[in-house]
């Protein structure tokens, strides 16, 4: 069975993403052909930039990029919610 993370994205003060992520996660529950389970990336404490190498070349230094690494590396899918800062998604 696919086990499947809704990450939410956004560690801004007052965001709205963690009630969205919520909501998504309640129905993905629903299905039985995946488990689902919520990855919150606040919850690490991730600061931006902070590792000397990209993260695709695995060799994190700092113990919170670590972490990160381990938790999604246990899930073979991912849903993201994520905040729309500067309203980049705009109708003509």
């Amino acid at each position: 069975m696919a086990k499947i993370a809704v990450v939410v994205g956004s560690t801004r003060p007052g965001r709205l993403g963690k009630p969205v992520a919520d909501w998504v996660y309640a129905r993905a529950t629903e299905r039985a052909d995946a488990s689902f389970e919520m990855l919150d990336v606040a919850d690490f404490g991730l600061p931006l930039l902070d590792e000397p190498l990209p993260p695709s070349r695995g060799q994190h230094e700092h113990a919170h990029t670590i972490a990160w690494a381990a938790a999604v590396a246990r899930f073979d899918g991912y849903i993201f919610v994520t905040g729309e800062y500067n309203h980049p998604f705009r109708r003509p």
